[in-house]
């Protein structure tokens, strides 16, 4: 799953942010999504939002997976042959 931001309009913006596969994915969810649930970028009054797909946006982790390139255990047997030796 990727992490999309779907930007609809009535007067100001308003987003919400949705894990899709894509982003026709991101667009039908959005259309799910209760009015009350979108985060307002002002204002207070919803009457109905315009959501147009080329205001979807994928939103990028900023989280790096660290993967070593051995385990722990391999790590501790090297260390305990060098310093054996």
């Amino acid at each position: 799953m990727k992490r999309y931001r779907v930007w609809a309009y009535e007067t100001i913006g308003h987003y919400i942010e949705i894990d899709a596969q894509n982003k026709s994915d991101a667009y039908n969810k959005a259309m799910d999504v209760n009015v009350l649930d979108w985060i307002q970028s002002g204002g207070d009054e919803i009457d109905h939002l315009n959501i147009k797909k080329k205001d979807i946006e994928r939103i990028e982790s900023n989280v790096i997976e660290f993967k070593p390139k051995e385990t722990w255990v391999e790590g501790y047997k090297k260390w305990k042959e060098e310093s054996n030796d």
